[in-house]
């Protein structure tokens, strides 16, 4: 339920913010400007959203994080640290499983324009790459596979998740080589490439052992190319790891998965 508010929330603000209608009173408005953040707090608000983000699952606290995050951005607009987190809670957001393929897609692009706009900023940094990346892939799912190949969204892809691999290939704990190893499992025949994808989710499960979406999605690898005990496996130990190891939202995100998963080989 709380998933579904924030979504709404995420979007409405979004749609509103684009056609410049707030909504506001004057009264309101002369309010905020009131108690408008300055540059000098960008900092410590930044330190605040990533000590709520490792709770982020808690009911109401990404709202709490939006709110925040388009606080500072008022303020420091072209910041990168602002930039690529809102490209991160984008990239969340879009990636919440529960979604519809049409707020998967608006999200995605959310998290897509936000990451753009941070390594525009900055290059030579990771996140605007990666989340970027994380954005165009949750666009392309939305929209569907096919129509994205169409709009010459796989280049668009490579090139961002590419760039951020070259930077810092260890970021977001395995989280490039899972995304390469989806990469390679979600396109269509003749691009679809298991043995790419296989190596991919290895790799991340090199880089961090612990990471629970890389045996997930190795497990759905297994499964369609016709391992089924192996991919078991790998679901009971994704289920079996203890949250915190790394993002431990993150990880009950996809463990829940895992056990879905889990339930319907038992079945």
């Amino acid at each position: 339920m709380w998933t579904a508010c924030v979504v709404r929330w995420i979007l409405v603000g979004a749609l509103l913010a684009a056609q410049g209608a707030r909504g506001e009173s004057a009264e309101e408005a002369a309010t905020t400007d009131a108690g408008a953040t300055s540059e000098a707090d960008v900092p410590a608000l930044l330190a605040e959203v990533d000590a709520q983000w490792r709770e982020r699952d808690e009911p109401g606290l990404l709202e709490k994080i939006g709110s925040e995050l388009d606080q500072v951005e008022k303020a420091a607009p072209d910041d990168y640290g602002v930039l690529w987190r809102q490209a991160r809670l984008y990239f969340w957001l879009a990636d919440d499983p529960a979604l519809d393929d049409d707020h998967k897609s608006v999200l995605g692009k959310k998290a897509w324009d936000y990451g753009d706009r941070a390594s525009a900023t900055n290059p030579k940094r990771v996140e605007g790459w990666f989340f970027a990346a994380g954005g165009v892939g949750n666009y392309a799912l939305g929209i569907g596979i096919l129509k994205a190949l169409g709009q010459g969204i796989e280049g668009k892809f490579k090139e961002r998740l590419s760039r951020a691999e070259r930077i810092d290939p260890g970021f977001y704990a395995g989280g490039i080589y899972v995304a390469w190893g989806r990469f390679y499992f979600k396109l269509p025949w003749p691009k679809y490439d298991a043995r790419k994808s296989e190596k991919a989710f290895e790799k991340a499960l090199q880089v961090n052992p612990n990471n629970v979406r890389g045996r997930l999605f190795l497990a759905e690898l297994y499964e369609k190319e016709g391992r089924p005990d192996e991919a078991r496996k790998l679901l009971e130990e994704a289920v079996a790891l203890v949250p915190g190891s790394y993002d431990a939202p993150e990880e009950r995100r996809s463990q829940r998965l895992a056990r879905e998963e889990l339930a319907r080989f038992k079945r």
